[in-house]
């Protein structure tokens, strides 16, 4: 039999089931809005980041090459391979920037990061940045983790260079330090910091001695910057008795007089003890490598570069010895770089180099140690976005 409400009751009913509905809705309202200020939330954290990538490739075509049994280029940062159209960098980068946290983490692939990974640290090798850093005060920050080292003026990545390859110095200098840095901005004109930690790099190899880093960084002029770098600590292996205290010492000049024109010097001055070759090795070996670099700019499109270099590293500390004739000895060198660049639009360069390098005379170090020259013409091409 169907029950019928009584009228009375049916009022009260529709009433409540009123009540509910706009409950209802305005809980939904409440949802939305919540689900509103977290987009905003997440929004606002997003936009301290930045996601970038970078690929380039390039052809390194040697000269003269016939009894080169290897096709990897002596002492390349970059470039590495001769005859043969390779990818120098693929790298993908995130960075994070607000006002009292920041951090980088970048992973780098292709030829330049398996060549300068040394054998025992092959798996940090795609790995070029990961580090994060808090503010203390106004000017004043802390980072850690793995970080670039600021000794040095060239890059293996060609496009934070004017020439795409870097010198011989270069190659051979500090590479990315595993620690912490306290930096400080003092002034406009005028910031330091200081580095502790680990040296990754073919020069430095696997130790279990942390070094020092001091860097100054001095503008005086809108057009002149002037940077001093240094690296100081035991460099030896792990398994060694002796030590081998380096001071490596490097300044950077960076000048531009006139709008079409850029002018930069480097001077890299190492000293390291128990050293020297025999008979006496505990005496103080010292290298010392420079390169004065000059480029024509002649619009936003297309520029010019030239590039002369020294090395001296007699006693081979850095650079290995050789036997030269019965005679041991270390890498001396001088070599000449030219270089035009054209960019199509401002993320995105094509290059073309002509390089000639020139070791002392009978220090056959290229085209598989069986000539003491080499010249070659490099061509690269990037896009970093």
């Amino acid at each position: 039999m169907e029950h019928v409400l009584h009228p009375g009751k049916k009022i009260v009913l529709i009433f409540s089931m009123l009540i509910c509905s706009v409950s209802l809705i305005h809980g939904q309202n409440k949802a939305d809005t919540l689900t509103e200020e977290m987009k905003t939330r997440i929004f606002n954290k997003l936009k301290n980041f930045t996601i970038g990538f970078y690929i380039d490739t390039y052809y390194n075509m040697t000269f003269g090459g016939k009894k080169d049994t290897s096709n990897v280029v002596p002492f390349s940062s970059n470039c590495p391979v001769h005859d043969q159209i390779r990818m120098n960098v693929a790298a993908f980068e995130v960075a994070y920037l607000a006002e009292k946290a920041r951090g980088k983490f970048v992973l780098q692939f292709g030829d330049a990061p398996n060549l300068l990974a040394s054998p025992d640290e092959q798996f940090i090798k795609n790995l070029r940045q990961a580090n994060f850093g808090f503010r203390i005060t106004k000017g004043l920050w802390i980072d850690f983790g793995y970080m670039l080292n600021p000794v040095g003026y060239e890059s293996s990545w060609p496009v934070l260079n004017q020439l795409s390859t870097v010198t011989i110095g270069g190659y051979f200098e500090p590479g990315n330090i595993l620690g912490v840095k306290l930096s400080c901005k003092f002034s406009e004109k005028f910031s330091g910091a200081i580095v502790y930690g680990n040296p990754y790099s073919l020069a430095y190899g696997k130790d279990i001695h942390a070094s020092g880093i001091i860097t100054l960084t001095y503008t005086p002029l809108p057009n002149l910057t002037i940077n001093y770098n240094n690296l100081f600590g035991n460099q030896a292996l792990k398994d060694a008795q002796i030590k081998n205290n380096i001071l490596y010492n490097n300044l950077i000049t960076i000048y531009k007089p006139v709008k079409f024109l850029s002018i930069v010097g480097e001077l890299d001055i190492a000293s390291q003890t128990n050293s020297t070759l025999p008979p006496d090795t505990t005496k103080i070996g010292t290298m010392v490598s420079a390169f004065l670099q000059a480029r024509f700019i002649f619009n936003q499109h297309f520029s010019l570069s030239l590039r002369g270099e020294v090395l001296n590293d007699p006693n081979g500390f850095l650079t290995d010895t050789y036997n030269i004739n019965g005679k041991i000895q270390g890498l001396k060198s001088v070599g000449l770089t030219a270089g035009a660049e054209y960019r199509p639009f401002n993320s995105g360069y094509i290059r073309l180099e002509y390089r000639y390098l020139h070791a002392n005379s009978g220090n056959f170090v290229f085209y598989s140690k069986t000539s003491d020259y080499m010249e070659g013409l490099i061509f690269t091409t990037g896009l970093r976005f």
